[in-house]
C-alpha cells in the first residue's frame, strides 16, 4: 500500500495558521497556487491592489518554514517588506495597517549599489 502524500501546504488548514489565512480570502486577496510538472502544489503567491491608495501587497509561500510578503508602491518602490515563516508572515500581513492609515508604512525603502567584486 502506498501512503498518501502530504501536502507541505496542509498546514494552512489548520490551527493557527487557517485563521489569517483565511481573513485574507475574505479581504479578496488574488491566490494563485502553481504548480510542478508532477501537478504537485509548489507555491502559493497572492496579491492584493489597494485601489484608492495606488498600493500593492503580495504574498509568497513556498512552505511552512518559507514566506515573504511586500507592499510597494504603486508608482515605484518598496514600504515594507518580511520574510520568515509563512504563519509570522501570515499574521503580519493581517496586522499590517491599510495604507491610508497613519500608522502605515509610506517611505520607499532604499537599497544600496551592489558592490562588484572581480
Amino acid at each position: 500500500m502506498i501512503p498518501p502524500v502530504t501536502s507541505p501546504f496542509a498546514f494552512l488548514w489548520d490551527e493557527p495558521a487557517i485563521e489569517p489565512f483565511t481573513t485574507l480570502l475574505r479581504r479578496r486577496w488574488n491566490f494563485h497556487p502553481e504548480f510542478d510538472t508532477d501537478g504537485l502544489l509548489e507555491r502559493i503567491t497572492a496579491a492584493f491592489t489597494w485601489q484608492a491608495d495606488g498600493f500593492v501587497d503580495a504574498l509568497r509561500i513556498k512552505s511552512e518554514t518559507d514566506a515573504a510578503a511586500i507592499r510597494m508602491a504603486r508608482a515605484g518602490g518598496k514600504v515594507w517588506e518580511r520574510d520568515g515563516d509563512a504563519l509570522t508572515i501570515l499574521h503580519q500581513l493581517v496586522e499590517l495597517p491599510v495604507p491610508s492609515d497613519p500608522r502605515a508604512p509610506r517611505l520607499v525603502i532604499g537599497s544600496a549599489p551592489r558592490l562588484w567584486t572581480p
